[in-house]
């Protein structure tokens, strides 16, 4: 009776460990994409957008700020500012590639920045994020997300009171 209350135990726990482990292929992309633009990189990947998701923070993104979102039809504008004095600055468009089933169509992405040999000022910059919404999201989709709403995030800050996450108008501006 003890070894069999044993092993009822131990295939309880052994399934429950399976069950509650992590898939790898969970954060793995099938299917990533890396396109370099002018000022930004845009990665659609799974396993990046989920980290982005789960980590953002200062400590994951150098500091920077979402100014504005602008949507002139396929176009979308997004401004950020952030200190100035480092060698490099760069930034990264990332999008897991799903689509939520809503009307109107909603997505997220998330704005990550690098910086490095950053030299104390007070003085900021700021720069366009110029993101073709046809060539990098909607390209080869349902002629519906058009109208969708891209939700901006900032992976350097999780949102509360202070810091909400921006929107692009549903309806592009023409």
């Amino acid at each position: 009776m003890k070894k069999m209350y044993l092993i009822i135990l131990a295939t309880g726990m052994l399934l429950t460990a399976i069950s509650c482990s992590k898939d790898e292929n969970d954060e793995k992309d099938p299917t990533p994409v890396t396109i370099e633009k002018g000022n930004y990189t845009f990665l659609k990947n799974t396993g990046l957008y989920r980290e982005a998701q789960r980590d953002r923070s200062e400590s994951y993104s150098a500091p920077f700020e979402i100014e504005e979102v602008k949507r002139t039809g396929d176009i979308m504008e997004i401004t950020v500012s952030f200190p100035a004095g480092c060698e490099t600055n760069k930034f990264e468009v990332i999008w897991d590639g799903t689509i939520m089933e809503s009307y109107p169509p909603q997505t997220r992405i998330f704005v990550k920045r690098t910086a490095s040999g950053c030299a104390g000022t007070d003085e900021i910059t700021t720069e366009v994020l110029s993101v073709d919404l046809e060539e990098l999201i909607f390209k080869g989709h349902d002629e519906q997300l058009k109208e969708a709403i891209i939700i901006v995030s900032n992976a350097s800050k999780k949102p509360d009171t202070q810091n909400s996450d921006n929107v692009s108008s549903n309806i592009p501006e023409e």
